[in-house]
């Protein structure tokens, strides 16, 4: 039987969240080519940080309401789709940084984000860390011996591919049962997710993460409880909810890479977004102009996001000048790569998506 899907009409404009979200990440690392003495107070808080965990509570939000709908019964089309969403763009964004790693190496010329490069990007063991390091416990230190990374924001896409992967596990034995009540499903595929974070929590734990990444699971959870109250706005939904919204501001107290007083302005940040993504949920139907916007606006939000890295290292190591005119090259030449990425990659493989999804968005 095929699960009932959503009315095509229904669409929440994440889009242009997201996009907002990856430029908070973009507008971050171009300041890197700026003078140290420009940088200004938006350096020192670390927006881009704050964006990152949004992102997380965005993503415990989309995957529990896509297995309660799209994917309800289907675990396997549902990791599918999120293989063809994450893995070919990666690896395209993969390659391109590392023939221009190689390159600027090979001149003399390559200055990384993050660390330093101790050997010859076109290493084998170099290389096969770029292409694992989105697999769950396997950081490129892990492989490498060290821990430069041709994607530094690579670990947040380690995160997500581990929470897909917990979701997948704890929903298949869903996968033969008839569908139950809508709101008893959505707890049901909410409750297996929220445990499935849990025990990659354990997971981190034991395999020696950083809290920094033990400390995501709060917002995935945050996610969560805002679409257990959009499937039933009732008493019980809304106190786990707030609950939920409370552990946002203790995780991210320990998660946050800046101490007081920055903390004090990121928080604010932290809740404005929160807010901005419940109220973003409850919207469900747009004029079909603005709804088009939104979603170019969101495609480019991941290559944008996994992409800017390599923009900002060519720029980087070819001008030994820092200044206002790199860092809105800087700011253009990303969206353009994003913008190139999607088309080239992402765009070719929509059919394969809405046949695994089951319907086009």
């Amino acid at each position: 039987m095929t699960p009932e899907l959503p009315h095509p009409s229904l669409y929440r404009p994440f889009g242009t969240f997201r996009f907002g979200l990856a430029m908070l990440v973009l507008l971050q690392h171009c300041l890197l080519l700026l003078p140290f003495n420009d940088r200004g107070g938006f350096y020192q808080l670390e927006l881009g940080a704050v964006a990152v965990t949004v992102f997380f509570a965005l993503s415990g939000f989309i995957v529990a309401e896509a297995l309660s709908t799209f994917y309800a019964r289907r675990p396997w089309a549902f990791l599918a789709n999120r293989v063809v969403r994450v893995v070919p763009p990666y690896l395209a964004v993969l390659l391109l940084t590392i023939l221009i790693d190689s390159w600027l190496f090979y001149i003399g010329r390559l200055n990384p984000l993050d660390a330093p490069m101790l050997s010859a990007p076109w290493q084998p063991a170099v290389i096969l860390a770029g292409m694992c390091e989105i697999i769950p416990g396997l950081p490129s230190w892990r492989i490498s011996g060290q821990d430069f990374s041709f994607i530094p924001f690579a670990w947040t896409l380690r995160i997500e591919f581990a929470f897909y992967l917990a979701a997948f596990v704890t929903t298949m034995p869903m996968r033969q049962t008839r569908p139950p009540h809508p709101f008893r499903q959505s707890i049901i595929v909410g409750g297996a997710v929220a445990t499935a974070y849990l025990v990659f929590g354990i997971f981190l734990a034991r395999h020696g993460q950083g809290p920094q990444q033990i400390l995501c699971i709060p917002f995935f959870g945050f996610g969560l409880g805002v679409f257990w109250y959009r499937q039933q706005p009732k008493l019980r939904s809304t106190i786990l909810l707030c609950g939920l919204a409370v552990l946002v501001p203790i995780a991210f107290t320990f998660w946050q890479q800046r101490g007081d007083p920055v903390l004090a302005y990121q928080l604010p940040v932290v809740g404005a977004l929160c807010l901005m993504l419940f109220l973003l949920s409850g919207v469900i139907a747009m004029p079909e102009n603005v709804r088009r916007l939104d979603k170019r606006l969101g495609d480019l939000s991941y290559p944008l996001y996994i992409g800017h890295g390599c923009v900002l290292v060519a720029l980087s190591s070819l001008s030994d000048h820092r200044g206002w005119w790199l860092y809105w090259l800087g700011v253009a030449g990303a969206l353009a790569f994003a913008r190139l990425i999607h088309a080239t990659i992402e765009y070719p493989l929509r059919r394969v998506r809405d046949r695994l999804r089951g319907t086009p968005l």
